[in-house]
């Protein structure tokens, strides 16, 4: 209660000096507020230049990203109106254009939701959930692919399992983990599994695909990092996915971690606070 009235006391003693009134204030008191003001203003002014950076690298980004798709599509709609190919070339041809066009899409609208997720601008709202619904909706997406491949997608999950999560986010973030399971994996399975303990729920997404070396772990959830491996040098992918997964997982309190050995497989783990 004394610390209300002395704040509405100071505020109206202030009001006052504002309005060109002659006041008396203790000594010392003047200048700390001013000096709380000109603090606040240089943090403003500080946010608004970290603001205006981040724009500033996603441009930058972006156009550095897009240069080998573009120079692909310039390529191939030159060889597309070149008389000398025939018709099934001219097709193959346009076909690659939109392979292209497609990867400009995918990496504009990947670097900007993780800029709009690391500055903020996307809110992450976590409600209680079925998080057994949310790995599942996830799974569904990838069972088709996974098949095409002639690889095994098996899930051990519980009945039902209510986690505060963002459904929405938390099953783009593990669809992103899977997508990376199912592109690395040429033969063997994909296992999801989610289990409650004490603190967190864990999704387990482990495969058999190629792995990481150890001095990658920390690198993999990195903007636009590629394995360094040859074979994945041919997968296409734009490298965001990872760090997608790991801001919609920081924006919940949450955590991914790696633990992979090469050329036996990864388990990404995805961890989410139960209460």
């Amino acid at each position: 209660m004394f610390a209300r009235r002395r704040e509405a006391k100071l505020a109206n003693q202030l009001d006052r000096l504002l309005a060109g009134e002659p006041i008396e204030l203790p000594a010392g008191l003047l200048e700390e507020k001013l000096w709380q003001v000109l603090r606040s203003l240089e943090a403003a002014e500080q946010k608004s230049a970290a603001e205006r950076e981040s724009v500033l690298q996603t441009i930058s980004e972006i156009s550095h990203q897009l240069k080998t798709p573009q120079a692909a599509l310039s390529l191939y709609l030159e060889m597309a109106s070149d008389d000398s190919f025939d018709e099934s070339e001219h097709a193959a041809f346009l076909l690659e254009c939109r392979r292209q066009v497609d990867k400009i899409g995918w990496l504009c609208d990947a670097l900007l939701k993780v800029t709009r997720l690391e500055t903020g601008l996307i809110e992450v709202k976590k409600t209680p959930a079925d998080l057994v619904q949310t790995v599942e909706s996830a799974l569904s997406a990838f069972r088709a692919e996974a098949e095409a491949k002639g690889l095994v997608l098996l899930s051990r999950l519980p009945d039902e399992l209510v986690c505060p999560h963002d459904p929405v986010w938390t099953q783009e973030a593990l669809s992103n983990i899977l997508d990376n399971a199912v592109k690395y994996t040429s033969e063997g399975s994909i296992t999801v599994s989610l289990e409650q303990g004490p603190i967190y729920a864990r999704i387990d997404v482990l495969d058999t695909g190629i792995g990481l070396a150890a001095e990658e772990y920390s690198r993999v959830f990195g903007r636009f990092y590629r394995l360094r491996d040859s074979e994945a040098s041919r997968i296409e992918g734009t490298g965001l996915g990872l760090t997608i997964a790991r801001e919609i997982m920081r924006l919940q309190d949450g955590n991914i971690t790696v633990s992979s050995e090469l050329g036996k497989g990864s388990t990404f783990s995805i961890f989410l606070q139960m209460n």
